[in-house]
């Protein structure tokens, strides 16, 4: 009857750790399957954020294009300007330098006689 008995315990004992592991797996399951509702909830809500910024992206450059399309004939004015000062620059040098030969000439033919 011992023998019996202990047998039976085994038996037990195998039932009651089989058991345990039937319900262990359970539980992973229902663990995997939350986390993979989780993360379907969380790629749906990327999906919304990421088309929010999309969009928010689109406005800003929409408004931005105007500026920018003003900002490039700016600098297309700003050359020309510059452009023309360096012209005027050159032009006043000239003027001045041919304006000092000649006073430095005419100093010189007053003060040795030419």
């Amino acid at each position: 009857m011992n023998a019996s008995r202990d047998g039976g315990s085994d038996l037990y004992e195998i039932i009651l750790k089989l058991g345990r592991n039937i319900e262990g797996l359970e539980n992973l399951n229902r663990l995997f399957e939350q986390h993979c509702e989780d993360d379907d909830r969380r790629h749906v809500e990327n999906v919304e954020l990421l088309r929010a910024n999309n969009d928010a992206i689109g406005k800003l450059s929409a408004a931005l294009a105007p500026l920018l399309a003003s900002q490039a004939l700016t600098k297309k004015r700003m050359a020309l300007l510059a452009s023309g000062g360096i012209g005027i620059l050159i032009l006043l040098s000239w003027v001045m330098e041919s304006a000092l030969k000649w006073a430095v000439g005419w100093l010189l033919k007053i003060k040795f006689g030419g």
